[in-house]
């Protein structure tokens, strides 16, 4: 498991980030996977739980299908944005480990 940013360490500026859509953050080289949707913003380890691997492609951006679920786009496992758990696919039983968050004045924070 990856470490946790610090509270208050600044991940990314809300308009950076695709609506609806997940890009890794500019923190740790994007051990922290960012999901907007609308000025929500849901924080995850990048860490697929089946095998350890980024839940991101190489450029930092996250699949969502339909702009509701997250997918692993090494194996196809899908994942639930409200409570990390995976419904479909090889992490069966398993969930993200979330990434507590903060958005304030356009700036999305580890709180």
């Amino acid at each position: 498991m990856r470490p946790k940013p610090p509270a208050g360490t600044l991940l990314a500026k809300l308009d950076d980030l695709p609506d609806p859509g997940a890009r890794a953050a500019a923190w740790e080289g994007g051990a922290v996977l960012l999901v907007r949707r609308g000025g929500s913003v849901t924080g995850w380890s990048n860490l697929c739980p089946h095998a350890a691997l980024p839940l991101t492609l190489p450029d930092g951006r996250g699949l969502l299908y339909k702009g509701e679920t997250l997918v692993c786009p090494v194996h196809g496992a899908s994942f639930e944005l409200e409570g990390g758990q995976c419904t479909g696919g090889p992490a069966a039983g398993d969930r993200l480990t979330p990434i507590p968050l903060s958005v304030e004045k356009g700036e999305v924070r580890a709180a």
